[in-house]
C-alpha cells in the first residue's frame, strides 16, 4: 500500500468514525430524558444501532468498491446502488427490531396495527435516507480523489514532457558547441601550436564547463560568464584583433541564474554574425543589471542584422524555448538591432525564480 493509499484508508475511518459517532452521541442524547435506568437501556440500544451503521456501511463500501459500480460517473448503475441502499436499510430496521426487543421488551409493537406500521415505515424511510446521505458523500470522496489523481498524473506528464524538451534542446547546443571549438584548434594546428594548445585548454575548460553543468536546470550568471570568456580567449585566437570584448557585470547580479549555455548561444551568434563578418575590429560586449523589477542580460555585437538568417533564429528560438521551460512564461529573449548594433537581451523578472 503506497502513501496516496494509506492516507486516503486513514481519512475513510476518519470520516466514518466522526460521521457514525455524531449521528450515535446525538441519538443517545436524545434518551437521556426519563429515569436513568431507561436511558441507560435505550442508550446502549443506541448504540448497537450506530455500530451496525458503521459495519454495514463499510461492507457497503467493500461492494461498491467491488462492483465498481461508482468507477463511471456517467453511467452510474442507480438501480443497483437503490438495491443496495434498500438491503441495508432492512437489514439495519432488523437489528433496530431485535435490539428493541432485548433492551426495550419490543415496546415498538405495544400501540396499535395502525402506529406500528406508521413507525415501521419512518424507521425504514430514516435508515434508507442515511445510508442514501453516506453513500452520496462516499461518491463525492471518490470524485474528488479521482479528479486530484488525475490533476497529478497531468502534473507529472508534464513534467516528463518539459524534461524531455528540455534535454533535447541541450543536445542541439553540445554538438554545435563542440563542432565550433574543433573547428577553430583545427585551423590553429597549422598555424600555432602554441596557440593550439592554449586553445585545446580553453576547449577542456568549456567542456567542464559543460560537463558540470548538463544535469543543472539553472546556473549562476558568474559561472556562465566565466565559460563565455574561456570560449572567447578561444576564438580570439583565430580572430586577433579583430575581436574586441568586454563586460559588465553589476556586483548584485552575478549569482542571478539562468539556464546553461543560453548567454553561450548568444555570443556564439554575436562571433557568428559580427566579428566572421567584419573585416575591421568588432566589438562585442556582456552587460547584466536591475532595471523594473527584472534582471536584464544583454549581449551585444557591432553589425547588422540578418533577416534571413536561419542560423541566428534557430539559436534564438532554442534560447527562447528553453527560458520558457525553466523559467516560466515571464521570462523572454529579444533580438534587435540599432544604429549599427545588434542587440541580445534576455529578461528574467524577479518572481520567474531564475
Amino acid at each position: 500500500m503506497n502513501a496516496s493509499s494509506t492516507t486516503y484508508e486513514r481519512d475513510y475511518w476518519f470520516c466514518q468514525l466522526m460521521g457514525w459517532g455524531v449521528l450515535g452521541l446525538l441519538s443517545i442524547l436524545s434518551s437521556s430524558l426519563g429515569d436513568w435506568h431507561s436511558a441507560l437501556r435505550m442508550s446502549a440500544a443506541k448504540l448497537i444501532c450506530t455500530l451496525a451503521g458503521l459495519g454495514l456501511s463499510h461492507l457497503w463500501r467493500r461492494q461498491l468498491q467491488r462492483r465498481g459500480w461508482l468507477e463511471q460517473p456517467k453511467r452510474l448503475p442507480l438501480a443497483a446502488i437503490a438495491s443496495g441502499v434498500a438491503i441495508m436499510t432492512l437489514l439495519q430496521t432488523g437489528v433496530l427490531l431485535c435490539v428493541d426487543l432485548i433492551f426495550n421488551h419490543a415496546a415498538i409493537f405495544d400501540d396499535g396495527r395502525a402506529a406500528i406500521a406508521i413507525n415501521l415505515v419512518l424507521v425504514l424511510l430514516l435508515w434508507f435516507v442515511v445510508f442514501a446521505i453516506w453513500t452520496l458523500c462516499y461518491a463525492v470522496a471518490l470524485t474528488r480523489r479521482r479528479a486530484n489523481r488525475f490533476a497529478l498524473e497531468k502534473l507529472q506528464l508534464g513534467v516528463s514532457v518539459k524534461d524531455a524538451e528540455l534535454r533535447a534542446l541541450q543536445a542541439q547546443i553540445n554538438p554545435h558547441f563542440f563542432f565550433n571549438s574543433l573547428n577553430s584548434i583545427r585551423a590553429l594546428a597549422y598555424q600555432d601550436a602554441d596557440a593550439c594548445a592554449r586553445a585545446i585548454n580553453s576547449l577542456a575548460s568549456m567542456m567542464r564547463h559543460t560537463l558540470q553543468t548538463h544535469h543543472t536546470a539553472l546556473v549562476p550568471l558568474a559561472d556562465e560568464l566565466q565559460a563565455v570568456q574561456a570560449y572567447l580567449a578561444m576564438e580570439q585566437l583565430r580572430f586577433a584583433e579583430r575581436l574586441v570584448f568586454s563586460a559588465h557585470i553589476k556586483d548584485d547580479v552575478g549569482q542571478v541564474r539562468l539556464p546553461p549555455l543560453v548567454l553561450q548561444t548568444l555570443v556564439e551568434n554575436a562571433i557568428r554574425h559580427g566579428v566572421e563578418r567584419s573585416k575591421a575590429p568588432c566589438q562585442i560586449s556582456v552587460e547584466a543589471r536591475r532595471r523594473d523589477g527584472a534582471v536584464e542580460i544583454c549581449v551585444a555585437n557591432q553589425g547588422q542584422l540578418a533577416e534571413h538568417s536561419q542560423s541566428t533564429r534557430l539559436g534564438l528560438a532554442n534560447a527562447r524555448q528553453r527560458l520558457l521551460l525553466q523559467c516560466g512564461p515571464a521570462a523572454r529573449c529579444t533580438l534587435t538591432a540599432d544604429a549599427g548594433w545588434v542587440y541580445a537581451t534576455i529578461v528574467l523578472p524577479e518572481e520567474a525564480g531564475c
